[in-house]
């Protein structure tokens, strides 16, 4: 194996490559750092789905708005590409439950008039959930959510789960959805004031509420604003303040990493002086320093990786999912962290090694 080459020094230098890559490793944590702000997300995800396939749809201006929704309902049922289903004025209540943080949080809930209104709503979202004994005053919940809260099936769901539930209502179906968000049926509404609204033939999202803002042509109705846009709105800031947390993680690991590196490369200044006086190019000795800590990084995020997918694993077997939580394998933000770390913390250190070993001079010592 050539001197030049970067294994070469890995594999004659391997306690002190080791500490290297043991430093570099450090940025993979960012990543696992990134999921456990990607989990706030997660909580949310189902509600972001089903809500694209369902809209509220209320009368505003009190008793004198009346009238005029009954001609806006009319013509929501007259629309071939929806389903409008009426449903409860009231507010139920989304159950408050612990994050994988370990704060609460609090979501949104769904209520339907008959057990037929929801069986509806479940085909179009794509819940698989034995519903044959829901009846009024049922509750539907996912396995996970149930888990939090310590129910089962049968069980009865009223103030003393969550002071906000207003009445008593029993757990007939858990479904597997993953779902944070309750199912009620309360039949209670002897007209039209507030309606579900759903799409047929795949209508949803944007242009789901585009379409009933059509129908409804400017009259007195409120249309529920899309769930994604008010979910984000409020949970983007955590991640903004991740961001700039990675910031400053990544200037502070720059500095360490960087007087550790220095540490051990000011020891090689000689070995580099050697090769500039027996004729090795300035650029060869710049993609010899370049190419070593690039390849102890790749180690560090090979095994950085490694690391936090068996971290993930066991966090979640033996402890998040028996508690109705959940940690994600991957994230979006935490891969953005991680290149962020990266960029601030490794590049500059191959880039400045590199430039000050190519001018290291034999004739100095």
């Amino acid at each position: 194996m050539k001197p030049l080459s970067a294994l070469y020094y890995v594999k004659e230098n391997k306690g002190r490559a080791s500490i290297l890559i043991f430093m570099m490793l450090l940025t993979t944590f960012i990543f696992l750092a990134g999921n456990y702000i990607e989990s706030i997300y997660y909580y949310f995800d189902k509600n972001i789905e089903y809500f694209d396939h369902l809209y509220v749809v209320e009368t505003i201006g009190g008793a004198d708005g009346i009238e005029e929704f009954e001609d806006i309902y009319a013509d929501l049922c007259r629309d071939e590409e929806l389903i409008v289903q009426v449903r409860s004025p009231r507010g139920f209540a989304g159950l408050e439950y612990k994050s994988t943080l370990g704060f609460n949080m609090g979501g949104d809930s769904m209520v339907f008039d008959t057990p037929e209104d929801m069986k509806t709503a479940f085909e179009i979202f794509g819940v698989e959930c034995d519903l044959s004994e829901i009846r009024n005053r049922s509750v539907v919940m996912s396995s996970a959510m149930a888990l939090q809260f310590g129910l089962k099936k049968g069980d009865t769901v009223d103030s003393s789960v969550y002071s906000n539930i207003d009445g008593k209502y029993t757990l007939d179906a858990i479904s597997e959805d993953n779902s944070y968000m309750p199912f009620y049926v309360c039949k209670d509404s002897p007209q039209p004031f507030r309606v579900n609204v759903l799409g047929k033939n795949g209508l949803s999202g944007d242009a789901l509420r585009e379409h009933i803002v059509g129908v409804v042509n400017g009259r007195n109705a409120q249309i529920a604003e899309r769930a994604k846009y008010i979910i984000y709105r409020e949970l983007d800031p955590f991640k903004y303040i991740f961001l700039a947390g990675i910031f400053i993680l990544s200037v502070v690991l720059s500095v360490i990493i960087g007087s550790v590196i220095t540490g051990q490369y000011i020891k090689r200044t000689y070995e580099f002086g050697v090769y500039r006086a027996i004729g090795i190019s300035k650029k060869r000795i710049y993609g010899k320093c370049g190419a070593e800590i690039l390849l102890m990084n790749g180690m560090a995020v090979l095994i950085g990786a490694f690391t936090v997918l068996l971290i993930t694993f066991i966090l979640n077997e033996l402890k998040y999912i028996p508690e109705g939580k959940y940690l994600p394998y991957f994230s979006g933000i935490g891969v953005l962290g991680f290149l962020l770390s990266e960029v601030l913390v490794i590049v500059p250190t191959a880039l400045l090694k590199g430039r000050s070993m190519s001018r290291a001079d034999v004739t100095e010592f």
